[in-house]
Order: C-alpha cells, then structure tokens, then sequence
C-alpha cells in the first residue's frame, strides 16, 4: 500500500503533506527503519523501448522503469520515488504529441511517469524547450509535484512548480529540496523563459536547509545538474558554470544528493559525508539507496546505507504504460515513414565533423535556403546513423535534428566571424599519426555538439596551432575575409542564447527569425526538393588529411 496526500503548492510556499497510515508503519517504539529511495533523470521522453529514428530496440524506458519501481516497492517497504528533469523532451512521440503543429497535447512522458508513480520530479532545462505554453500545460497532467525551489515567477507565469516538500511516510519525515539548472536563460530564447528568473542552486539551497532539517527526519536535495570537479580526485573540469552538485555535496544537512542533466552512470556513493548518485540517461538506469535509519536522542539520524543503479534493459515494459501511449506511438511511426522523395546516394551521419560532412552540409543547404543568409553555422547532432539510398522520410530528419531549436539569422563582423571560428575548434587537443594515417584527438569534455562548421565560405584548420590560431585563410566569395566586413549567418536558437559559449552570437545584432523547428524545416525541406543527393561541398578542410575516428555513438545534448 502506498499512499499520498498532496496540498496546494507555489514557487515561494512550502508544500506539506499530512501523515499517511502505511502498512510500514513505523510505531513509536520502533528504533530503526529502511527508507527506500528510488531515482530516475534526464529520460528525454523515452517512454517505449523502441528507438524510432534507428528502428531498433532501446535500452531503457519509462514503461521499464515502471516494471523496475514496481518490484522495488514489493513488500510496501518505507519509500519514495523522486526524479532529476528533462523528461518532455527527446523522441519524436514527445515531438508529434506535444508540439508540433496540430499536436494533441496529452503528453506521453508524463503519463507514463503518473503510471510509474512519482512522489515528485524537479525541472530539467529541458522541460523549457517547447515555450511556457507546452510546459504549463505538460505539468497541469501530471499527478506528482514539480520542483524547482531556485525558479522565480512560477505563479505568475502559472507554472504548477513548488520548492520543497515533506513527505510522511511510515511515521518517517522525509524532506526533498528541488534545484533546476539556472542556465536555461543561456540555453533557450527568451519567450520560452519570459518573466522567470533563476537562482544560483547553491545559495538557495543552503538559505533554506536550515529549516528543512528542522522539519524532516531525512533530506533529500535533487538538482538538475552533475559535478563540476572530479569525484575521484577532487579536479575541476571547467564545467563549474552549469553543474553544482559538487558545491551542494559539501553544505551540511544534505543525507542523499540526486543528480543528473550530465547522463552519468554514477552508482551510489559518498562524497565526504554526503551520499551521492546519478542514473544515466534515457530510462537505461533506475537508482536505488537504502538508508538505514536509528533514532537517538528522539531523532533519526542515518546509520547506514547501500545503493546500486539497476538497469532496466531486461524488465518487461508495464502493459499500463504500453497502453496509454499506443495510439500516439503509431501515428509517429506512420509520420517517420511517410515518403517524402528520394535519397539518391547513402548517407552516413555522424556526431563529430572530422572533414566537411555530408549530413552537416544537408543542415547548412536548409538553414542558408529558409533564413536566406550569407553564411550558415551548424554543427552534427545526431548519434551515428546510415541511411542507404532511397526513399526519402521524416526519420532522416529527426535523426540530423533530435533538437526542437529554432532558426534565426545575425549579423557579425569578418572579425567576430573569426572569433567564432576559432572557438568552433578550440576543442581539439592534438593529432595521433600512425601508418594508417591520423586521428584528431580531442577534449572529451567538450560535446560533440560544440564543433561548428561554416557554409558559405572557405577555410582551413590547423588542428596543431595554439587554440586562436586555427583558422587560416578563410574567404567569403573567394576573397580573404577582412575584420570590417559584415555578414549575415544564420544560427540556431541554441547558439543564440548563449549555448556553447560561442563569443558574439548572443549578442550579435538580430536580422530574422524564423520560429519554426528545425526538424519541420529539414522535412519541409525534403518535400520541397523531392530528391536529396547527400554530398559535401568541401569548403573546408584539416591541414593533414584524417582517418576517420568517429566513435559509433555519441552523448546526447545535457
């Protein structure tokens, strides 16, 4: 039996649930107790375990993850199921069902997490990606609360999103502090944010611990972020700008610290005195802690505790789930095969640009063709992916663009031109030659999403240059591009609002806008054009010629 009372909630109120009967019950002379703590993030809408643009079987699934929760809870032990954001975002079922044109708006991700049963989850950046309008309405079906005690503006803006909450569970206070990732402002235009503001998660947090821990037996924090530093070696990896669980990890108070946006497996473990865990990405993992519990002196304090991240590729998908989204999954996979035109030649996509790439160039062809720029920034999205010569559909686009970013168009100098460059490529770190030729090394660090190329003009890269020296002779129209001239380059809203850190686009003079989703424009695209010779234009190139080292997947965008 497991049961929960839920009250009224706001950004800036506290929500308190009442006493619920269990039949875990723990009695006033009862000294020790397990709580169970079970824990998914960042599952981007994968909620069947069936990859759609690669027509194959997945590794994980909400319908998984309901069978895993199930026979966790087996028994009714002491528990509460909690989980990190980014979950109405990433599979095209989400995609057609949410918000494209026309979509019906009853969201599959948030059904079946009601099915599986959530105490609350927190806000991932994603969730923002489709605007205010899908976000309310996407949280209005949920029958869980959503966290984010460092968002302001919630109620206004009629967000169904609170801070905290008390769960009393068995006799035992269980207190969870929810934390979004406060760069959403970085990462998404501004009417997907407008009238929100973001707190740093830290501070928040350690404002309102105090009187959490006052009120709560146990106290969970769940922020929507991964670690800034190593957690072997304490090392920073220069991620300390949108990760926090480091920081958080050392504030008193915290017994089990959630985290995600980052798609580590991070198994259960102590970071000093704080427990610490992360569940992968795309449903493939469900967290698992135990905490032992004594009272002493009247209180609970945590005596022990064990944890394992459990794969869910081997449980049965819950038929509940399977059902409630069926309907939506076959109109996706009719729309993903609709016939568009023809590939005329195959196409391989890749996640890493290691010579001009053919399904970039295809990018570049329908970003310069809708925005009518100059020049066109873009860089591969996608996992690995081939596509053999023939009918042309909807899935090669979604498997080019998994991303719902925009287009828009900017006016930047011959020398900002440059500067951009150079950062597009900044991530190189060396180059390895064998008798089978050369490799690029590169920061691991860096997303494979961060490296750029530039349509519309020409230029060499010199891997081996310091970083800011890298591009040589870049022209426009066959003449060397000078620091005093303009051009208009046509970018993705990613890039626009800060995403990669890329200097002068977010600030760079705005010239159009095009609000239609890339993934639409790919397929208007497509049916325009009927059929599609994929082929690169070789504009650009490396100074020493590269054998490919593309790896046969890649992480996804956090």
């Amino acid at each position: 039996m497991k049961n929960v009372v839920r009250g009224p909630w706001s950004v800036v109120g506290v929500l308190c649930l009442a006493a619920v009967a269990t039949a875990s019950w723990v009695g006033a002379g009862q000294d020790r107790v397990t709580l169970r703590v079970l824990f998914t993030s960042d599952m981007h809408g994968h909620v069947l375990p069936y990859d759609d643009v690669r027509e194959r079987p997945a590794r994980g699934s909400i319908a998984q993850v309901a069978t895993v929760v199930a026979a966790e809870r087996a028994g009714d032990p002491v528990s509460v199921v909690l989980d990190g954001g980014d979950e109405i975002e990433g599979t095209p079922l989400e995609y057609y069902a949410i918000a494209a044109p026309g979509a019906p708006g009853v969201d599959p991700a948030v059904a079946a997490m009601n099915v599986v049963g959530y105490d609350a989850a927190v806000l991932g950046n994603h969730e923002f990606n489709f605007g205010l309008d899908v976000l309310r309405r996407s949280l209005g079906q949920a029958r869980f609360p959503w966290l984010g005690a460092n968002l302001g503006g919630a109620a206004p803006a009629r967000l169904p999103v609170g801070s905290e909450l008390v769960v009393e569970r068995g006799g035992l206070r269980i207190g969870v502090l929810g934390l979004t990732n406060p760069n959403v402002p970085h990462w998404d235009p501004a009417e997907h944010w407008e009238g929100l503001t973001f707190s740093d998660p830290v501070a928040v947090a350690a404002a309102r611990l105090p009187e959490l821990r006052r009120r709560a037996d146990v106290v969970i924090v769940v922020v929507h972020g991964g670690f800034e530093r190593d957690l072997d070696t304490g090392a920073p990896n220069g991620t300390e700008e949108e990760n926090f669980a480091w920081r958080l990890a050392q504030l008193p108070g915290i017994d089990l610290l959630l985290t995600g946006h980052t798609h580590r497996d991070i198994p259960p473990r102590a970071l000093g005195r704080t427990i610490v865990a992360q569940p992968g990405r795309w449903a493939e993992f469900v967290t698992r802690v135990d905490l032992d519990l004594a009272r002493v002196d009247g209180s609970w304090k945590v005596t022990g505790w064990r944890g394992e991240n459990i794969p869910t590729a081997s449980a049965a998908p819950d038929p509940r789930v399977v059902a409630a989204v069926s309907a939506e999954e076959a109109k996706v996979k009719a729309e993903l095969a609709r016939p568009l035109g023809e590939l005329t030649a195959p196409l391989v996509v890749r996640p890493l640009p290691l010579g001009d790439d053919p399904g970039v160039d295809l990018i570049h062809a329908v970003q310069l063709e809708a925005s009518g720029a100059e020049l066109s920034l873009a860089a591969p999205l996608g996992g690995r992916t081939e596509f053999p010569a023939g009918p042309l559909t909807p899935r090669l686009a979604f498997a080019l663009y998994p991303y719902p970013n925009t287009l828009l168009v900017v006016r930047l100098t011959g020398a900002e031109l440059e500067d951009v460059l150079e950062h597009a490529v900044r991530g190189w770190t060396g180059v390895g030659c064998s008798g089978e030729g050369c490799t690029l090394e590169r920061d691991r660090h860096l997303p494979s999403y961060n490296y750029d190329t530039l349509a519309g003009a020409t230029y060499l890269v010199d891997p081996s240059a310091p970083v800011g020296r890298r591009i040589l002779g870049l022209r426009v129209a066959g003449r060397l591009v000078r620091p005093d001239d303009t051009f208009t380059v046509a970018i993705n809203s990613y890039r626009a609002a800060g995403g990669g850190d890329f200097p002068h686009l977010a600030t760079a003079p705005r010239v159009k806008e095009i609000r239609e989703p890339m993934v639409s424009l790919l397929v208007d695209y497509f049916a325009r054009h009927g059929k599609v010779t994929p082929a690169a234009d070789e504009n650009w190139a490396f100074t020493v010629p590269l054998r490919d080292g593309t790896p046969r997947s890649a992480a996804a965008r956090p």
